[in-house]
């Protein structure tokens, strides 16, 4: 209860009740939609996956030359979500797109939004008018209820060390110029070793220097190959390029806020950090903003039934987090580390994460590999022990392996590995 007696206190104005009641009915009037617009359930994560990629599909058809609306009906008389949820989510979805939605009664293109059901489930049909050439869009929304097919084969995971050496290693990759002839390339934190294999037997060694831009604890580095004669490798803030013309030459720039390239899209570094800022640019030049990362992985193209929209990011507060083409997180995974990697499809099971476990530098790590479904994340065979922390893990370029370096605690050795997946019945 207020006290206005006391002199130090600024006076106390009390409204007549009449004005009083008049002033909370306009308040609770005025706080009613902004309620309603709160309480409005999300949508099922199936569905958000579907108007995502519904709105991926329009958003290049409208450009930003067409103003439009949104109109949604439900032809199905069994609609599991509100209607107008939906229409609010998808015009969401192209406004950040690069949509430019009406503000008055009138727009340049209208898209009609059909929801209908068949056999298989529910589907969502666009009818887009006003632009240069109409366009029907048909985005299926995936059923969790469908039935399952035989049990997967059940998969392991198999590490095969490549190479051992004492100095740090950051990464490393092969190259198969013929089936006699192979190049090793090995990325130190400030240079790169090559070795030449023909037959079996090494008949070249170089190492070029390379330099850092920063100095880190725990310096990371990714070696890209376009051919086998052709390198880049990425340290923090600065991009390195080497060729074979005839002997092997490298130059190096300084790059801030360089963007690290990964398949169909590139992950910008945070330097002199070692992790990436968040932003992501994709190949159609769109934009993405996630929370600052070490990793990340989305579906390998092989993947079926996802959208380009699922990211999940190994954050650096620890935390494993899903993306489905929204701002917050669909769902979180708790036990993951800071590495994880897509692998391809594999054992009847579509989309599969490694990733590492959360031990520190000081203890044996392990690599566990996860099935996602919807908005869960499943751990499926038995996690691969390994005899130290790892600090690398990269998706391989066919996606089927992955490239991983570890310490081995026991030997002291940098360990250069390739992990896979078999398929045991």
């Amino acid at each position: 209860m207020r006290n206005c007696s006391k002199p130090t206190r600024r006076l106390c104005r009390i409204a007549p009740a009449p004005l009083r009641a008049i002033f909370f009915a306009c308040v609770l009037l005025c706080l009613a939609p902004w309620a309603r617009a709160q309480s409005a359930p999300p949508l099922p994560f199936e569905w958000n996956e579907a108007v995502h990629a519904l709105a991926e599909k329009i958003a290049p058809i409208l450009g930003s030359a067409h103003t439009f609306a949104i109109e949604v009906k439900d032809i199905s008389s069994s609609a599991p979500v509100d209607l107008n949820g939906l229409q609010r989510s998808l015009a969401d979805q192209l406004d950040t797109l690069g949509g430019r939605r009406s503000k008055g009664p009138t727009a340049d293109c209208q898209v009609q939004v059909t929801l209908s059901a068949d056999v298989s489930g529910y589907v969502l049909v666009a009818d887009l008018s006003g632009t240069e050439t109409p366009s029907t869009i048909v985005i299926e929304v995936a059923n969790p209820q469908k039935t399952a097919g035989p049990p997967p084969a059940a998969p392991s995971l198999e590490a095969k060390v490549v190479w051992r050496q004492q100095q740090r290693l950051l990464d490393f990759a092969q190259a198969d110029a013929d089936p006699a002839y192979v190049l090793w390339y090995l990325l130190e934190p400030e240079r790169i070793e090559l070795y030449e294999f023909r037959g079996g037997t090494q008949i070249l060694y170089d190492a070029k220097t390379l330099g850092r831009a920063f100095v880190s604890r725990d310096p990371r580095g990714r070696i890209v190959l376009a051919d086998a004669t052709h390198v880049a490798t990425y340290l923090a803030g600065m991009q390195c390029d080497g060729a074979w013309n005839p002997t092997f030459t490298i130059q190096c720039v300084q790059i801030p806020g360089q963007q690290w390239p990964m398949p169909g899209v590139s992950w910008a570094f945070e330097s002199p950090r070692n992790y990436f800022s968040g932003n992501m640019i994709f190949a159609n030049g769109l934009e993405r903003k996630f929370p600052a990362f070490y990793s990340a992985a989305s579906p390998s193209p092989a993947t079926g039934g996802h959208s380009k929209s699922l990211w999940i990011v190994a954050g650096v507060e620890g935390k494993a987090e899903l993306f489905s083409g929204v701002t917050e997180p669909a769902s979180k995974f708790a036990g993951w580390g800071s590495d994880i990697a897509t692998m391809a499809p594999a054992c009847g099971l579509e989309w599969l994460v490694l990733a590492t476990g959360t031990g520190d530098w000081t203890q044996p790590d392990r690599l566990q590999l996860y099935q996602i479904e919807g908005d869960r994340a499943r751990a499926v065979g038995q996690p691969l022990q390994v005899p130290g922390p790892v600090l690398t893990l990269w998706p391989a370029n066919d996606g089927k392996s992955a490239r991983v370096v570890t310490r081995n605690l026991e030997t002291g050795d940098y360990e250069a590995s390739i992990v896979t997946v078999a398929c045991r019945d």
